[in-house]
């Protein structure tokens, strides 16, 4: 009997995972009468074994879909805090970073030890590189000049002293349209 507890706990987890990870996404509303059809099937029959299976299959196919869509789910596991300005006496606690988003959501960065203007430099000829080598029209990029930190479950963003209020404003409100696809595009990164 303690096995097929287990199973059931095993399935109510992934359940549980997969439902707070589509409430970080835009694409919940999607996929809510979906979940809620797996719950109300777990609940009506938690014992039978073949249901269950079933209803596993049908989680792990609402996982690919999302990460068809591009959703990294590992990145789950990370709070994205935007946490105000801070200067040049975090260096040390925090990395500067440069971060270019294109238009069509695709995410370039730089960090290191040279001021953000310096860090921007190296982006913008690492984009051109890719650019020429690629043979492709990238459009223009929005940039963000960050001081970034990782833990064990964050990752901060901070703006610097050439990052304005409205930009970081703006790219708060971007990461917290949807916060797992902000997180799985910088997954490189993190």
């Amino acid at each position: 009997m303690s096995g097929k507890n287990e199973q059931v706990n095993q399935y109510w987890k992934l359940f549980d995972e997969t439902a707070a990870l589509l409430n970080r996404t835009s694409i919940k509303s999607h996929f809510e009468k979906q979940l809620t059809t797996i719950a109300i099937r777990f609940q009506s029959a938690p014992s039978n074994i073949s249901n269950l299976k079933e209803l596993h299959l049908a989680l792990i196919e609402l996982r690919k879909k999302m990460r068809i869509l591009g959703y990294d789910l590992s990145m789950g596991k990370y709070s994205l805090i935007f946490d105000g300005f801070r200067n040049d006496e975090v260096y040390g606690f925090f990395t500067r970073i440069v971060l270019a988003i294109g238009q069509n959501g695709v995410f370039y960065w730089k960090t290191g030890d040279g001021n953000h203007l310096t860090l921007d430099g190296f982006l913008e000829n690492t984009i051109m590189k890719i650019k020429v080598e690629k043979k492709i029209n990238m459009g223009t990029f929005e940039k963000h000049y960050l001081w970034f930190k990782k833990t064990i479950s964050t990752v901060t963003l901070s703006g610097s002293a050439t990052e304005t209020a409205e930009s970081y404003e703006k790219l708060k409100k971007y990461a917290e349209a949807d916060n797992l696809l902000f997180l799985s595009r910088l997954k490189g990164l993190i």
